[in-house]
């Protein structure tokens, strides 16, 4: 029997714990240190009558994961592109008030947020300049992070196509667990625009293993400002056709749809800022996470389908 030890860094919250990206980071937390994780989500918010909630007030490093924007709901519903921005100045707020000046982790957008007229890969020295309302969205979230520099120490952690088991498919955000529900479903995949625009795909358990590195470097010293996080690898539409193909056993259908105004041309991140402050590079292959999704994809069929049956049986 092996002991745990804890992971090195002190303590922790997380907001948007149980999201995608969040409870990854919460049950990677829980289960390599005793000291549990303040976890924050809509039933239980971080913030009440403007006071930080027990366990965030006394964090040392703070994660902001609660991003419930797509791409198509910042064009459509600009009441939540505000509610969010709301969110995180109350928490803000609320760490000032309370006076330790935490780690503050943003989980930003390295796909929106940069010059098109610039040639990817896109290093944290691009220019930024957003075309879309996502993106004018991610950025001023970074505007109202650094302007409470004086209240956390803020680092912007610019994420690139995050993908992963258990991924939902979010209408305008995450191509593949779109495809793969389809697939599973026996349906065409939609592709919108060129098949030939790349993209930068990094596995949400890569994501995690960075998060959990910047934990180890609260203590003190240097900490960068922004970070991209991404594969650093430029994949195709066509290219991860193929994968998704091969990893689903036979050629998929495709039905090809115009291309959507939030969509950006070619994009993906150069890396190697992570790579040179915390000796982070994506390690999982596009191929080897695409066919974990899709077996979790099955596995989630199959389970609907037995309860299926038995429901139909009684």
């Amino acid at each position: 029997m092996t002991t745990a030890h804890p992971l090195p860094g002190g303590r922790t919250a997380v907001i948007g714990a149980t999201g995608f990206i969040g409870s990854r980071l919460t049950a990677a937390l829980t289960a390599g240190d005793p000291r549990v994780p303040a976890a924050f989500n809509r039933a239980v918010p971080p913030v009440a009558d403007g006071r930080a909630a027990p366990g965030l007030a006394e964090a040392d490093i703070v994660y902001f994961l609660a991003a419930g924007l797509s791409p198509i709901l910042a064009e459509r519903r600009p009441d939540l592109v505000e509610a969010e921005r709301r969110l995180l100045i109350e928490v803000l707020d609320a760490l000032a008030a309370a006076g330790r000046r935490p780690v503050f982790v943003l989980a930003g957008s390295g796909g929106a947020v940069y010059a098109p007229e610039v040639a990817p890969p896109y290093r944290e020295t691009t220019p930024t300049r957003p075309d879309s309302a996502y993106g004018h969205a991610k950025l001023r979230l970074e505007h109202e992070l650094f302007r409470r520099r004086d209240a956390v120490r803020a680092v912007v952690a610019r994420l690139s196509n995050v993908y992963g088991p258990g991924q939902r498919p979010v209408r305008g955000f995450g191509v593949l667990p779109h495809w793969l529900r389809a697939a599973v479903r026996g349906e065409p995949v939609r592709v919108f625009g060129d098949p030939h625009v790349v993209r930068d795909y990094v596995h949400v358990d890569d994501v995690t293993r960075f998060l959990l590195a910047l934990r180890t470097r609260i203590a003190g010293g240097r900490l960068p400002s922004v970070v991209n996080i991404g594969s650093g690898v430029p994949t195709s539409l066509s290219g991860l056709l193929d994968i998704v193909s091969e990893v689903t056993g036979g050629s998929v259908a495709v039905r090809w749809e115009r291309g959507r105004s939030f969509d950006r041309q070619g994009n993906w991140l150069d890396v190697a800022r992570a790579d040179a402050e915390f000796g982070w590079r994506a390690a999982i292959p596009l191929a080897e996470g695409v066919r974990a999704c899709w077996e979790r994809v099955l596995d989630d069929a199959g389970r609907a389908a037995s309860v299926s049956t038995s429901v139909s049986t009684l």
